[in-house]
C-alpha cells in the first residue's frame, strides 16, 4: 500500500518569487496547488507548481509561462483570475485568484445535480471557454475537477438566482494555438516523445490518437460533462483505460432518456450533445460560442427528472488527469482503426466505416507511407429498406394478394 502524497512538501514555508507558500490544497497529474500570501500586500492566492515530470521538458515550461501571459489578459467572470507566474527556485509556478466553495468532481461524488442546474452549469462554462477560444486557447483538460463552484455570496441571494456561480480552472495543458515557428516546434519535440497528458473519460477522439488539437476537442468534452450532468452517468464507462478510450474512438453514446431513469429530454437538446460528441471534429460545433449558441436556442425547459434515487456509485474509473504514453496512444488507435477495416470487410450492413475518421487518424511514422484508406460502401437500394424483417415482407405480400382476389371476385372473370 503506497503512502501518503508527500509532493510539493519541501516547498512549504518557501517563497516562490513574490509569493510564500502556506499549505498544500491539493495535487494532480499537472503539478501540486498551494495557498500561499503575496508578500508585501497580504493577499491570498492559490498557487499552482508545474510538476517536476512535466517541467523538465523544456517546451513545455516555455509554453506554460507563454500561455499564463496571455491568460493574465483573459477577463470573465466564469474564468478564474491569473494574479501572477514565473520561474523560482527551479519551480515553475502560476498563482491564481483563491476560490472558496467545491469543485463540481465533488459535488458529484456526494449526488447527482438537478439537470436543469447541470445545463444552467454547462451554459455558464461556455460562456467563458467562448472567450478563451476567441484568444486562441484550448483547454484540453475539461471535466468536473476543473469546474468551481463559488459559495453563494448572501448578497446575490433571492428568487431565481442560482445558488453559486461557476468558475473555469487549470488551463495548465491549454494549447497556444500560434503560426510562430517557435511554437510549431515546440509542438514538433512534444509530438516525437509521443505521449500525451489528459483526462480519459473527457478526452476526444484527436487527442487520444495524437493529432493536432484544436478548440473542438473542448466541444467533445463538454458534451460529455453535458450528458454526466443530465444522466448522472458518463456515456462512455470501463475499469480498464485502454477499454475507455476504445469507446472513445469507436462506440457511439447511448441517448439520454434511455441513460437514466426518470429523464424526460427534449429532442432539441439530445441533438445538440449527439452533435458535440461526433467523433471527427468536422462534424461538432465549431467552438463553444456555437454550441452555447444552440444551447440558448432550446425551448422552454428542455429537461425534467422524476425524482429518483441513484442506483450505483459515481464511477471514478478515467476521472482524474493521466499521462499516456506513446506506446499505448498508437497500441489504442491501431487496434481500433484494425477493428473497424475488420467490421467494414464482414459481411454486415453497409456504410460501416472502415477506418478512423481522417480528422482524427493519427499520422503515419515518419519514413512511410499512409496505407489507402477504403471508402464506405453506398447501401444497397430496393423497393425495401434492409431493416425490414422478413415476416414483414411475408405479410406485405399476402396483403397484396387478398387485394387483387377481391378485386378479381367484384370485377368477374371478364
Amino acid at each position: 500500500m503506497s503512502g501518503p502524497d508527500r509532493r510539493g512538501d519541501e516547498l512549504l514555508g518557501k517563497s516562490l518569487g513574490p509569493y510564500r507558500v502556506q499549505y498544500r490544497l491539493g495535487a494532480g497529474a499537472t503539478g501540486v496547488v498551494f495557498r500561499a500570501e503575496e508578500t508585501g500586500s497580504g493577499r491570498a492566492v492559490a498557487l499552482k507548481v508545474l510538476s517536476e515530470s512535466l517541467g523538465t521538458i523544456g517546451a513545455l515550461r516555455g509554453r506554460f509561462e507563454r500561455e499564463a501571459r496571455l491568460l493574465a489578459r483573459l477577463d470573465h467572470p466564469n474564468i478564474v483570475h491569473i494574479a501572477g507566474f514565473g520561474v523560482a527556485e527551479q519551480s515553475t509556478y502560476i498563482a491564481m485568484e483563491l476560490l472558496e466553495g467545491r469543485t463540481l468532481e465533488q459535488v458529484l461524488m456526494d449526488g447527482p445535480i438537478d439537470p436543469r442546474r447541470g445545463l444552467e452549469v454547462v451554459m455558464e462554462l461556455l460562456a467563458g471557454l467562448a472567450v478563451a477560444h476567441r484568444a486562441g486557447i484550448v483547454h484540453r483538460d475539461l471535466k468536473p475537477a476543473n469546474v468551481f463552484l463559488l459559495r453563494p455570496d448572501p448578497s446575490e441571494a433571492g428568487p431565481g438566482r442560482p445558488t453559486d456561480r461557476v468558475k473555469l480552472l487549470d488551463f495548465g495543458l491549454a494549447k497556444l494555438l500560434s503560426d510562430e515557428p517557435s511554437a510549431e516546434g515546440e509542438e514538433r519535440t512534444l509530438t516525437r516523445k509521443g505521449r500525451i497528458v489528459g483526462t480519459p473519460a473527457y478526452m476526444a477522439p484527436e487527442q487520444i490518437t495524437g493529432v493536432a488539437l484544436d478548440v473542438r476537442a473542448d466541444v467533445y468534452a463538454i458534451g460529455i460533462l453535458l450528458f454526466e450532468l443530465l444522466a448522472d452517468r458518463r456515456p462512455f464507462a470501463s475499469e480498464r483505460r485502454s477499454e475507455l478510450l476504445r469507446a472513445h474512438l469507436l462506440a457511439a453514446p447511448p441517448a439520454l432518456h434511455e441513460a437514466r431513469e426518470g429523464l424526460d429530454v427534449h429532442p432539441q437538446l439530445e441533438a445538440v450533445i449527439r452533435r458535440a460528441l461526433e467523433k471527427s471534429p468536422e462534424a461538432r460545433f465549431p467552438d463553444a460560442q456555437a454550441m452555447l449558441d444552440a444551447l440558448r436556442a432550446l425551448p422552454r425547459d428542455p429537461v425534467r427528472l422524476v425524482p429518483a434515487d441513484r442506483g450505483e456509485p459515481r464511477s471514478r474509473s478515467g476521472a482524474s488527469s493521466e499521462v499516456i504514453s506513446g506506446a499505448e496512444r498508437e497500441a489504442i488507435s491501431d487496434s481500433a482503426s484494425a477493428e473497424l477495416r475488420a467490421a467494414a470487410a464482414a459481411p454486415s450492413p453497409p456504410e460501416r466505416p472502415s477506418a478512423l475518421p481522417a480528422a482524427i487518424r493519427p499520422p503515419p511514422a515518419e519514413g512511410t507511407a499512409a496505407a489507402p484508406v477504403a471508402e464506405p460502401r453506398q447501401a444497397r437500394r430496393g423497393p425495401f429498406p434492409r431493416s425490414v424483417p422478413t415476416p414483414v415482407l411475408y405479410l406485405v405480400a399476402a396483403l397484396l394478394f387478398a387485394a387483387a382476389a377481391g378485386i378479381w371476385i367484384a370485377v368477374g372473370p371478364g
